[in-house]
């Protein structure tokens, strides 16, 4: 997200410390914005932007362990505290979109109960009003996307055995269209169209990739590749890293697993992905050992994707900034049309410096910079 206005992504954790893009994909050193604490007693936990009041200016909806609360931006990267609107039970993840059609964003929040909807007000004093309570349990970070062509936003739902697909009535309310059977590991989803044929699909750090119908339907899950980490996957992100206009992959595999990394998979355009393991751990406890949270964004204005990997246990972030184009051998084919991007370890914030290295052939690490103290909340880019 852009939250002083310069057309440069800065980095947003859920504590609300705001670190300012400097555009070549380092970033100032974080400023912290209080919340003030919810009448229940509990702080932020998860961050999710929207565009309250200006389509200039990205405010802040700020989730506690059992409120919602807003951060209104007013200009140059400052914040004015909002207020806390209940929820039932704890909540978790949340998804920003107009779900009722006038003009107001609304969020979408997954609690220990199901999914609460919040209308948005427009109103500073009173942002939300309750919406429609969905009864779920277990359910995993949802997402606002249009499953069926009709231009309003429907909800996915990931759950510990399946992807549920809510679609819109028009009204800002939702019914359960599908349930499409597989583990989803973590329980983290994405959609994008990746076979291009304009009805979106969605993939799960449990290994699955589902073809969609077009009418909030999926077809029989297959695996995105044939042999995943003992404990799948922790997060992924859909994006086009290599600029050929089909959607590519990006999952990060934890300590929980042997091979800790981040899999870069690369859409081969025939229904199937090539696979990249960058090594963020070369040596133990180095930093990066521990990736999480995946975002895609191109901090350095070069019109590449890059990645921006959110730290389980050292916290922080690691910037890793696409090659594509800046420097001879960095792009290779890996097959016909296809080019393979290259990543360099840009930024690491919260980390000990280390020792300069190259390591695993296509990928390497060529800077490690200075502290920056986000934590291990959750982690908004865009």
């Amino acid at each position: 997200m852009d939250v002083n206005g310069d057309g440069i992504p800065d980095l947003v954790n859920s504590w609300v410390y705001v670190a300012l893009g400097e555009g070549n994909g380092k970033f100032k050193p974080p400023v912290l914005h209080p919340v003030q604490v919810a009448a229940t007693g509990f702080g932020p936990g998860i961050v999710v932007p929207a565009h309250l009041r200006s389509p200039k200016l990205v405010d802040l909806v700020v989730q506690g362990a059992g409120a919602v609360s807003v951060l209104l931006n007013v200009g140059k990267g400052d914040f004015k505290d909002g207020v806390w609107t209940p929820l039932p039970s704890p909540g978790y993840c949340a998804a920003a979109a107009d779900f009722n059609g006038d003009g107001k964003p609304d969020v979408a929040v997954n609690t220990g109960q199901g999914v609460s909807i919040l209308l948005g007000t427009g109103s500073a004093s009173a942002p939300f009003a309750a919406g429609q309570s969905i009864t779920l349990s277990n359910a995993g970070c949802l997402l606002a996307a249009d499953l069926n062509g009709d231009h309003i936003p429907d909800l996915v739902v990931p759950q510990a055995d399946a992807v549920d697909a809510y679609l819109n009535n028009g009204d800002g309310t939702f019914s359960l269209k599908s349930s499409t059977p597989g583990s989803t590991g973590a329980g983290a989803v994405t959609v994008a169209d990746f076979n291009r044929d304009g009805k979106l699909d969605f993939a799960t750090t449990g290994n699955s990739l589902a073809l969609g119908n077009g009418d909030g339907t999926f077809q029989t899950p297959v695996p995105l590749m044939p042999n995943p980490p003992s404990n799948l996957f922790a997060d992924i992100a859909a994006g086009d890293l290599n600029g050929d206009g089909w959607p590519d992959l990006v999952l990060s595999s934890g300590p929980e697993n042997s091979t800790i990394g981040i899999y870069v998979l690369l859409n081969n355009q025939h229904g199937g992905f090539a696979q990249t393991i960058i090594n963020t751990c070369p040596t133990l406890f180095a930093p990066g050992c521990n990736p999480s949270e995946i975002h895609l964004a191109d901090v350095n204005g070069d019109g590449n994707l890059d990645l921006v990997v959110g730290q389980v246990l050292n916290g922080g972030v690691v910037v890793y900034l696409s090659l594509i184009g800046r420097r001879k051998g960095a792009v290779t084919v890996a097959q016909k049309d296809t080019q393979r991007p290259r990543f360099h370890q840009a930024d690491i914030r919260n980390a000990v410096p280390v020792q300069v290295r190259h390591h695993d052939g296509a990928w390497g690490v060529e800077r490690v910079r200075d502290r920056l103290a986000l934590g291990e909340s959750a982690l908004a880019v865009a």
